[in-house]
This record gives C-alpha cells, sequence and structure tokens, in this order.
C-alpha cells in the first residue's frame, strides 16, 4: 500500500517536471531559431523484492514476493534540432540556416556561444549584433559593417556597397545533442562537442522559425495533465484506505 503511494508520487513528479518542459516550448514558438526539448522518460529497475524476518515453527521463513518497480521517471531533456520553416523578412541583416551549423557568437566574458537566431541589427558604431546585444562573429573576429548595402552570400561572405569585409562565423557539429542551453536561444559546446565539415547553406532576407508543433504541444500537455490527476486520484485513494485501516481495523 505504501509503495503505491510511492509510485503515485513519482508519476506526479514526472509529469510535473514534463509540464515545465512543454510549457518552456509552446511560450517559446514564436521564437526565432528556438529549437524543442523532449523529455525522455525510462521506468525504474524492476526489482525482486522478498519477505524477511517471518519466522514459521520457529525457522526464518524468508521467501521470494515478487518483482516491483516504481514506475516512471524522467532520465534526460533531449533537444530537436530539426530544421525551422524559413520566413521572409527582406531584412538584409536577417539570415537564416538551411542545414544544421550555428552562428558563432562572442560573449562579453570573450566566450565563443552559438545560436540558430539570425535577426542580426546594427549597434550605433556600426558593428553586427544579436538581439540581445552580443557580438556576431566573422572569421576576424567581430563584424564592423557599417553604412551601405549589405549583401550576404550562401557561404555567409559579407559585402558592402559589393566590398568584401568578412564571413560569417558558422560551426556544425557531429553531435549537437551534446551541447548545452544557456538561455536567450544561446549554446555552449561541451567536452564531448566536435565539430564537422560545413554542409549548410546561409540565406539572406530570411529567418528560421521555432520546430515547435503548438498541436503536438497542446495533445502533449493535455495527456501530461490526465496522467498526473490520475495518480493524484491514487494517492487520495491509498490515504482513505489507510485511513479506514488506521481508524476502524485499529479500533477492532
Amino acid at each position: 500500500m505504501i509503495r503505491g503511494l510511492y509510485t503515485s508520487a513519482i508519476g506526479m513528479k514526472t509529469q510535473f517536471e514534463k509540464m515545465d518542459i512543454l510549457t518552456n516550448n509552446l511560450a517559446n514558438v514564436d521564437t526565432t531559431g528556438y529549437k524543442k526539448d523532449i523529455v525522455v522518460s525510462r521506468s525504474f529497475p524492476e526489482e525482486l523484492t522478498k519477505r524477511i524476518q517471518d519466522r514459521k515453527n520457529g525457522f526464518s521463513n524468508n521467501r521470494n514476493i515478487g518483482r516491483m518497480s516504481l514506475g516512471l521517471y524522467n532520465d534526460q531533456v533531449y533537444t530537436n534540432y530539426t530544421q525551422g520553416t524559413l520566413k521572409q523578412t527582406d531584412d538584409p541583416l536577417n539570415v537564416a540556416i538551411q542545414g544544421k551549423a550555428f552562428f558563432a557568437v562572442g560573449m562579453e566574458d570573450g566566450r565563443e556561444v552559438y545560436t540558430r537566431d539570425g535577426s542580426f541589427a546594427l549597434d550605433a558604431n556600426g558593428m553586427l549584433m544579436t538581439k540581445e546585444g552580443n557580438m556576431v562573429l566573422g572569421q576576424n573576429g567581430p563584424i564592423r559593417i557599417g553604412q551601405g548595402d549589405v549583401r550576404i552570400d550562401e557561404s555567409g561572405n559579407i559585402y558592402v556597397n559589393d566590398e568584401l569585409i568578412d564571413q560569417l562565423r558558422i560551426v556544425e557539429f557531429e553531435n549537437p545533442e551534446t551541447l548545452s542551453k544557456l538561455g536567450d536561444n544561446l549554446l555552449e559546446r561541451t567536452e564531448e562537442t566536435t565539430e564537422k565539415n560545413i554542409e549548410s547553406r546561409i540565406v539572406q532576407g530570411f529567418l528560421e522559425g521555432s520546430n515547435v508543433n503548438v498541436i503536438r504541444e497542446m495533445v502533449d500537455m493535455i495527456t501530461a495533465t490526465r496522467i498526473y490527476e490520475a495518480n493524484q486520484k491514487a494517492i487520495q485513494t491509498h490515504d482513505e484506505t489507510l485511513g479506514k485501516a488506521v481508524n476502524d481495523v485499529g479500533r477492532v
């Protein structure tokens, strides 16, 4: 009976954590280049249970009862890096990546991080920046564009008034699932992350939408809510049964 309480409580906790991920996905459905997270659940290992300290006729009567599991738990959060839909904006500083590469971005502390959000802009000094104010990196470091007509070809070469000034630094990874999310639509490589040859191309005047499917996320959210409620009712039933065992059976 107590085992049922633990199993139901773990089930509620699992669905609560899943709801957090689904809610975050829905909140970023209009975020440029956002990649949705998926919760991967796994069942607890089954354990062989024994009846111990059970004496019969003066002898220990330890015997197997059977196998049991405490249900499901969230094993990991997996990021889905499938391509989002490209939306035309005709803004020359908006660029999207057709493929699996990432734009390189420089942080104030000197770190190089990565994003799929190509909605860039110029600051007061003509430097190419992200929406959050981080520097967009080229092959020669931060990119200064200044004034003029901007053209970016599919290789990331940046031309201002038909003069080549730099090339966008884009990076493609052999194992993007090892990247770590930092917030603000940025990712950071880990020790396991390895680069590979670039097979992607740049598209100017477009932005990549998120790869979140609203209908699918809503269906998953409804399913998680119903499983949560079912576990909640199971706990209430166990609690009522325990109450009867303590108050009624104990009185007899």
